[in-house]
């Protein structure tokens, strides 16, 4: 049996670097250093080339819905695998 991941991506062109995502899901998200605008940590991501998008454990689901439904600007999103 496969562990079960979640799949969570962000649009960020619309980022407006609240942080509130950081600050409930540090596990997942972070602050690029490059354009400041909110990432998916590099351990999660499906390609290294891409922040906007990851694979998480489950384990992870409660803290990426609570960055879901804080996100001010409705752009980070996931579903389950």
């Amino acid at each position: 049996m496969t562990e079960a991941k979640i799949r969570v991506w962000i649009d960020r062109e619309q980022c407006i670097a609240d942080m509130v995502c950081v600050s409930l899901c540090p596990d997942v998200f972070e602050m690029s250093e490059e354009d400041g605008k909110a990432q998916i940590a590099a351990k999660w991501r499906v390609d290294s080339n891409n922040p906007a998008e990851g694979l998480v454990p489950a384990e992870l689901k409660d803290c990426v819905s609570a960055a879901v439904e804080a996100c001010p600007v409705s752009i980070i999103h996931f579903e389950e695998k």
